[in-house]
């Protein structure tokens, strides 16, 4: 058990470290003496410096002296828990280019949840920039409507293309001020409102952004700029200014946010799973100690004392000494025994030399429910995908005799393209949730470890069924960051 503990620990690091190290965007890892214990490709590739140079280094050369206030800012905030996305700035690359980038960061924390480093994500954003300077330069020269309001008449004049923006047909004039205020989104008026009666006071330029409800019931976000043209002595004479369609821009921000939500909530769901991993296995440990110290070694300690109690007998009364060692090999058998038990606990003798069908067929055996086998590979398996397809069968089939209260289950595993199925159903009174067990729990934590994903079904009333997707293969080898 502590074995298979210890190996489904290593997994999770090498899944984990396997993400890290086939990301496209620059991740590192900083520990609390601000020095840099992780590098991947990525981050070589974008930013120049190869991993031997940047392990162990306590500074970060990509951060300009310009931004160094900002990037220990940045730091302060996840050691002390907080996580941050989609924050954009600038860092230099090896040959002196700066590039624009955009971070994601989240605090690593060990098994008793204490903080002992961070992971940055760098994206790198440079050509995404160069695309939307071109487009507001295009822009510039048109799809931009212009609006003028004279003060003294209240005359307000809109260009045809700023109909357009507000989804209306051209016509000569304007809108009043109060229709102008009702076609603005009913959230952000009080912030136009606001933003048009400081520039009426201070004759300072603005810009605003706001949304404008179309008559097809869609919605365009609008960036509007203007500013008060006074005369010699101050007096307002009128405002004026334009309006530009930033829709696409405000769902590209939208979808860059929630791809950073998504890769930071990853790397916390692989450091939650690490964790639990790591406690498993510590408990595992724990519980073999005494069942080795309360089972097989003390009956061990008894035999040691018979076989010198034989030896001091042996000579002067053989008959005492036989029925001594007679004894002797009964405390060796039941300790003998007691060690398979252990081991078949371990890991079944029957996976290791038959495959998964015959393990399968062994489980089905000793379940009290009636289990239909659906079908199995033909073949053997990668070993970590056939040990964890074996563990969900067993979980799920104990969980099935235990709580289920169901008349049969069934049980399939196929091969589909470059996965592995495993499914287990039965027809019992459901409600199972991994959130209320420890066992289904660390089912999921074992297939997410292999890259897998795990899925559980169990409506009230409606049975159970206990899905993974194992990949049929997995890597041998991984590259794992060197810890400085």
């Amino acid at each position: 058990m502590a074995d298979r503990a210890v190996d489904d620990l290593r997994r999770s690091e090498q899944r984990f470290q396997a993400v890290i190290e086939s990301a496209p965007v620059a991740i590192l890892e900083v520990d609390l003496d601000a020095r840099v214990i992780g590098w991947n490709p990525a981050a070589e590739r974008i930013f120049g410096w190869t991993r031997e140079e940047m392990l162990g280094r306590d500074d970060l050369p990509m951060v300009q002296a310009s931004k160094r206030d900002e990037s220990l800012d940045l730091a302060d905030r996840v050691q002390t828990g907080q996580a941050y996305t989609a924050h954009e700035t600038v860092r230099l690359r090896k040959d002196g280019a700066l590039i624009d980038v955009a971070m994601a960061a989240a605090p690593v924390r060990n098994a008793s949840g204490r903080i002992v480093s961070h992971m940055v994500v760098y994206s790198d954003i440079s050509e995404r920039k160069r695309q939307e300077a071109s487009l507001a330069e295009t822009q510039q020269l048109a799809h931009i409507g212009s609006w003028e309001v004279e003060v003294a008449s209240e005359r307000v004049t809109w260009s045809d293309e700023l109909f357009r923006l507000w989804g209306l047909e051209p016509r000569s004039g304007g809108l009043s001020y109060e229709s102008f205020l009702a076609s603005i989104h009913p959230e952000d008026r009080p912030l136009v409102e606001q933003t048009v009666r400081r520039a009426h006071e201070d004759h300072l330029p603005f810009v605003m952004e706001h949304r404008v409800p179309l008559p097809d019931g869609k919605v365009r976000w609008i960036v509007s700029r203007g500013r008060m043209v006074t005369d010699d002595s101050g007096t307002p004479i009128r405002m004026q200014g334009t309006a530009q369609d930033i829709t696409d821009r405000k769902l590209y921000e939208a979808e860059l946010q929630r791809l950073n939500a998504e890769l930071q909530e990853r790397l916390e769901d692989l450091a939650a799973s690490r964790a639990r991993i790591v406690t498993a296995g510590d408990a595992a440990r724990r519980l073999l100690e005494r069942n080795l110290h309360d089972g097989a070694q003390q009956r061990l300690v008894a035999l040691s004392i018979s076989l010198r109690l034989v030896l001091d007998r042996l000579d002067a009364d053989p008959g005492a000494a036989r029925g001594l060692l007679s004894g002797a090999l009964d405390d060796l058998a039941v300790a003998l025994e007691e060690l398979r038990e252990l081991a078949r606990g371990l890991h079944p003798a029957v996976l290791t030399e038959y495959g998964l069908g015959p393990a399968v067929e062994s489980l089905a055996t000793s379940v009290a429910v009636p289990v239909e086998i659906v079908e199995t590979p033909s073949e053997r398996l990668a070993e970590p995908i056939e040990a964890a397809a074996y563990y969900v069968i067993s979980e799920a089939l104990t969980n099935v005799a235990k709580y289920a209260q169901a008349t049969t289950a069934r049980v399939c595993v196929t091969e589909a393209g470059e996965d592995v199925v495993v499914e287990v159903s039965d027809d019992g009174v459901g409600g199972a949730d991994t959130a209320l067990g420890s066992g289904l729990r660390g089912l999921a934590d074992r297939v997410e470890a292999l890259g897998g994903r795990f899925e559980l079904v169990s409506p009230p009333a409606g049975g159970t069924t206990v899905r993974a997707e194992l990949p049929a293969e997995t890597a041998t080898e991984q590259i794992v960051l060197r810890r400085a």
